[in-house]
């Protein structure tokens, strides 16, 4: 099964305005593919969801938990300095930890720039669904 790490932005904007970054979240959902996140990860997304998009702490602290049932929760050991935002080398730790093949992510400014982190290949939503439509991920 491919193994993705979806960064906050991705998740911020599936839990918010669907669009195909719901898309890739419903696919983790179904179990089509494996979503994976660490603590670092759902902790920024809970703090995102309530400072800047004014969720109720209840219901960011339901939507962490619901992101935890289908989600493989990795403890990474290993702290990583690869790119000048330190957040993303949260994902990108998680990613090394949960041996992903995909990171999928909306910031362009770090992630994507990098396109490929060891075997890790980072692709926004759009293209990750492209590849996965067309039968074209591959681990």
């Amino acid at each position: 099964m491919i193994k993705a790490v979806l960064d906050t932005n991705t998740i911020i904007s599936a839990l918010n305005f669907a669009g195909k970054p719901g898309k890739v979240l419903d696919l983790a959902v179904q179990g089509s593919i494996m979503n994976v996140i660490s603590q670092p990860i759902l902790v920024e997304v809970r703090n995102v969801l309530t400072s800047k998009f004014l969720w109720e702490a209840g219901e960011a602290e339901d939507a962490i938990d619901w992101l935890t049932l289908f989600s493989d929760v990795v403890y990474p050991t290993e702290r990583l300095k690869v790119v000048d935002y330190e957040p993303d080398n949260r994902i990108l730790e998680c990613a090394e930890e949960g041996d992903a093949d995909f990171i999928i992510s909306g910031d362009r400014k770090h992630l994507l720039k990098l396109g490929q982190y060891k075997t890790i290949k980072i692709v926004d939503a759009a293209t990750f669904l492209e590849m996965y439509a067309k039968n074209l991920l591959t681990t």
